[in-house]
């Protein structure tokens, strides 16, 4: 039989298996492959197909969203195997253990797990993004001298040890096609949108799906064992809220809690770190690990000084100018702007990362950019072909690139947690998109507190540089709170709406993904985290993928079953 099935060309209205997983993204694809690898049936089911369509994406534009706030669908959602994996820079960071902790200064802060119940998954989550090992403190890799980011800034409240890895990157969709298509217990259904998710009269436990092609809109039911809602932090949202036949405000929300607490991250740039170290001896651009992965070093802090100064969780980077900026007169920079400006640009980065990478409130004319050029000639010439083979011609592809500073001055970017806020929500709106399921109403919020944390954090860290005697802060703009605050967008990481809690009052999934009150409901999402924290959610989603996975492969819901041929669902 076809491991991989165009949904639009089926004639049985009927799809039956031992587990069916909603969305082909890092989480779904993790999820499936995971499940039959011990011999379960598994039906995988993506609204897309290998290559993206600008018709199917349109089915996860929200209804109305703050443009300023948050970016478009299009840009932080993929319709397509291999889900946001497709469009992510494949940076891979674990939260931390304080993310984990009851912090009297977070409020709603309480996970129904603790740091080390995840902590287990780490390796093999890297095992799936081909990250390496799961080390992520330089500290524990043995063979580089240099610790610090530059000389004589040991590690004390502040930190410059602690890493970020980076995936090859994977494209899920592509990194696991081979499997998918050679393992005889997995169907991948492709171009076959959920619309809803069907439960019996008692409410507690799912019975089947309904489903349409994504194009011509025929009607088929899904039926299965185990349901595994996969299918990106907003739309899986979407999806609980709308099937609202039998739990009127939609599934798992008794204690009204689904689609509240959506957060992302607070992010920007509102300093430069001018180093008073040798220039030369600055750490500025990735490590490489063993393994060939590379790395690179952030500042953070530790645990003890977050407790004592009632932090979010933060850290910084050292990053390039704004390449849009040709004050910068390096032709390298001015290389990189032209080339990603140009037709071509769509094809150089993922759309997000290309807009972020243009925007800047100085953007010099495509004249000055050339002179850059001009006058930057030998550098701009050799760094060419060498990025570009680094890039593009090998497997394990440079995530990045960075030019380093003369003067050992740098632009600083953070990446803070926002802080959890009932508030900020998802809901359903009245426009309906092409299947007629109700598109979303976006309403983030950004607090005070979250303001507040990040100007006190660069603080901290300004002061820890002027005492160690290696060099300080200068602010972009004087009003640090309007700088905050003007920066504070997000969308990509799509996090708390469908909350853990230890009971339905309090969210929406238990700490093993289970829907509360629905036996055979999984949801295996960035929805699910309870904190932010200051790590992309992408590292983390796989690995409470994998975790939910192990806690169905052990339940009793596929056990007597394993090896069989599809039961019938419900």
């Amino acid at each position: 039989r076809a491991m991989r099935v165009d949904a639009e060309r089926l004639d049985d209205e009927q799809i039956q298996s031992e587990v069916i997983v909603i969305g082909a993204g890092p989480a779904g694809i993790t999820t499936c492959l995971e499940l039959a690898r011990h011999g379960h049936e598994v039906a995988l089911i993506e609204s897309g197909g290998r290559n993206f369509s600008a018709q199917i994406q349109r089915l996860s534009d929200a209804a109305s969203y703050d443009e300023v706030r948050h970016a478009p669908m299009q840009e932080c959602s993929r319709r397509q195997l291999g889900g946001a994996s497709v469009i992510w820079g494949g940076r891979c960071v674990p939260y931390d253990p304080i993310d984990f902790e009851t912090r009297p200064h977070i409020p709603f802060a309480d996970w129904p797990l603790g740091y080390e119940d995840i902590r287990a998954y780490f390796e093999r989550a890297c095992d799936y993004f081909r990250c390496g090992r799961p080390q992520f403190n330089l500290h524990q890799i043995d063979g580089v001298i240099q610790k610090s980011i530059v000389p004589g800034l040991a590690d004390s409240d502040v930190l410059t040890s602690d890493l970020e890895r980076w995936s090859l990157p994977t494209h899920f969709g592509r990194e696991y096609a081979d499997e998918l298509e050679r393992n005889p217990r997995i169907r991948v259904f492709s171009g076959l949108t959920c619309t809803e998710i069907d439960v019996d009269e008692s409410g507690t436990r799912v019975v089947g799906l309904s489903c349409s092609t994504s194009t011509r809109h025929k009607t088929l039911r899904v039926k299965g064992r185990v349901y595994v809602v996969a299918c990106g932090g907003i739309d899986t949202t979407r999806l609980l809220l709308a099937s609202n036949r039998v739990h009127k405000a939609g599934i798992g929300n008794q204690g009204g809690q689904l689609g509240r607490f959506y957060m992302g991250h607070m992010s920007g740039r509102i300093a430069h770190v001018q180093f008073s170290t040798p220039p030369k001896e600055t750490v500025y651009g990735f490590d490489r690990d063993s393994d060939g992965t590379y790395l690179r070093r952030r500042f953070s802090f530790s645990t003890d000084f977050q407790r004592r100064k009632e932090l979010a969780n933060i850290v910084g980077l050292l990053v390039n100018p704004n390449i849009a900026d040709a004050g910068h007169r390096n032709g390298v920079l001015s290389f990189i702007y032209l080339a990603l400006v140009s037709p071509l640009g769509r094809f150089f980065a993922p759309e997000a990362i290309r807009k972020a990478a243009l925007e800047s409130e100085v953007v010099g004319s495509a004249g000055q950019h050339v002179r850059n050029l001009v006058f930057d000639f030998p550098r701009t010439a050799s760094f060419i072909p060498a990025f570009a083979y680094r890039r593009f011609l090998v497997r394990r592809k440079v995530p990045g690139f960075f030019q380093p500073s003369g003067s050992n001055r740098y632009l600083f970017q953070y990446s803070a947690e926002q802080v959890p806020n009932p508030k900020s929500r998802i809901q359903l709106g009245t426009e309906r998109d092409a299947l007629g399921m109700r598109r979303v109403d976006i309403d983030i919020q950004y607090s005070s507190q979250d303001i507040d944390s990040v100007i006190r954090a660069h603080r901290y860290w300004d002061e820890h540089l002027q005492s160690s005697g290696v060099g300080r802060f200068e602010y972009i703009d004087a009003n640090l709170e309007e700088s905050v605050l003007a920066q504070a967008r997000n969308g990509f990481h799509q996090i708390g709406t469908t909350r853990m809690s230890p009971d339905p009052s309090q969210g929406v999934v238990d700490s093993d993904c289970k829907v509360h009150g629905v036996d055979n409901l999984f949801v295996a999402s960035s929805s699910n985290f309870v904190t932010a924290g200051q790590a992309n959610s992408t590292f983390m989603i796989v690995a409470f993928a994998l975790k939910m996975a192990d806690h169905i492969q052990r339940g009793a819901w596929l056990r007597s079953e394993a090896g069989g041929s599809p039961p019938p669902g419900g």
